[in-house]
């Protein structure tokens, strides 16, 4: 690994570490920057996206296949990105990635210029924007082990998380705006523009992108190492399964829409606050990392928030108040940004160069995979029950699944970071 820290100040380790220290690292500057351009255009697109789906179809259906085609390719080919990661220049796949990303942002804009368009061309180049996302994404986490130290992993982490927060709620908002100013065609070619920033960061990074120990190419063992790493590392096992029980008996969002319409009657307007809140929540639980610098107790961290939102399931099924549940919803938002920041962190923080693409991108694999089985088990839930019923029964599972991973591992509470 050469000029891995070529900018750190060689006592910066040793000084107390402020929210922003990792910003004070010129190569994660460049990185950081890449990712809140990127983001911006990612979910300004998306946005625009959803509002043409239903402009030209006013179907539901037409709305959910939109986002299925933005997460398969990720599901299909997320661990074999991860893997070409741990073998070629990550730099290159990252400027690959954000590069082609310009392209179906042209083409969409100039099929809806021309009124040429159609759903399906959206379903496509939604596809093809997903599918070299699941290349240059786990380049891109692979990276920042390489140009941050140990001690500053967690807050560099915790820094990119805050700011995809903050980019889903502004972007939405600016993508609004936009499309009622200057149309949605117009909209596509901003977010292909924004595209160029990240390029040009990246070619400023001076961190070598090359892979230590690097085979020469991907094969199906190499893949499967990727699994048997996560198995054996019990620490990273652990984390995953929290993350599984949370999600698996509490993926609330899909339920949102009852609560806006049946619950609390509260219309598309009280819908789109539900929506907002878990976002700022999920702006709130980084801060605090922010500010608690590098503890390290990060696996008791992890269960306590684990814990603290399948309470918080319960404080939502319960609630008789509007009020009420924007808190819970809040706090669910808090509680599992703060387990994505700790999870994130500690696998970089234990996986070798060599398999850090495998490791980071299975995070977004096992992520999307159980968003989609727990969507499918709240929707199940939900329709036997109803929706505060279901989630009353989800907060005791979750909470009964944490307290047994535990017990079975009980490595993760004792678990103390460098």
């Amino acid at each position: 690994m050469d000029s891995s820290h070529a900018e750190v100040e060689p006592d910066l380790p040793d000084k107390p570490i402020r929210p922003w220290s990792a910003l004070l690292i010129r190569d994660y500057r460049l990185l950081w920057g890449s990712g809140l351009f990127s983001s911006t255009s990612a979910q300004m697109r998306q946005v625009a996206n959803l509002y043409q789906v239903y402009a030209i179809s006013s179907s539901p259906l037409q709305l959910g296949l939109t986002s299925l085609f933005q997460a398969l390719p990720n599901v299909l080919f997320g661990i074999f990105g991860g893997a070409l990661a741990d073998v070629v220049d990550r730099k290159k796949l990252m400027l690959f990635s954000q590069g082609f990303n310009i392209i179906p942002a042209l083409i969409l804009g100039v099929l809806t210029t021309t009124g040429a368009i159609q759903v399906w061309h959206i379903y496509v180049l939604t596809a093809m924007n997903s599918f070299v996302g699941a290349f240059g994404g786990p380049a891109q986490q692979a990276m920042i082990p390489r140009i941050v130290p140990r001690t500053h992993l967690l807050n560099a982490v915790t820094l990119n998380i805050a700011t995809q927060q903050l980019t889903r709620l502004f972007s939405a908002v600016l993508a609004g705006l936009l499309i009622d100013r200057i149309g949605l065609g117009s909209v596509y070619f901003v977010t292909g523009v924004l595209f160029v920033v990240p390029i040009l960061a990246i070619l400023s990074l001076r961190t070598s992108g090359k892979p230590e120990g690097a085979s020469r190419r991907v094969t199906l063992p190499m893949l499967w190492g990727g699994f048997q790493f996560i198995w054996f590392q019990r620490i990273i096992l652990a984390l995953f399964l929290l993350d599984f029980a949370a999600v698996l008996a509490g993926y609330y969002q899909p339920l949102l829409p009852i609560f806006a319409k049946d619950v609390y009657k509260v219309g598309a307007t009280g819908l789109g606050i539900l929506y907002a809140a878990p976002a700022v929540g999920a702006i709130v639980g980084p801060g605090l990392l922010l500010l608690a610098g590098n503890f390290r107790r990060k696996g008791a961290v992890a269960v306590v928030a684990a814990l603290i939102f399948g309470a918080s399931l319960a404080l939502m099924g319960a609630s008789p108040w509007f009020w009420m549940t924007l808190i819970a919803i809040g706090l669910l938002g808090l509680t599992d940004a703060i387990s994505v920041a700790i999870r994130r962190t500690t696998v970089q923080m234990l996986a070798p160069d060599e398999m850090q693409g495998r490791a980071s991108s299975l995070i977004t694999v096992f992520a999307m995979g159980t968003n989609s089985l727990g969507g499918l088990v709240a929707g199940f839930a939900a329709q036997q029950m109803g929706a505060p019923h279901a989630l009353m029964l989800g907060s005791g599972l979750c909470i009964t699944f944490v307290l047994i991973i535990v017990v079975a591992i009980p490595q993760l509470w004792r678990y103390r970071s460098e």
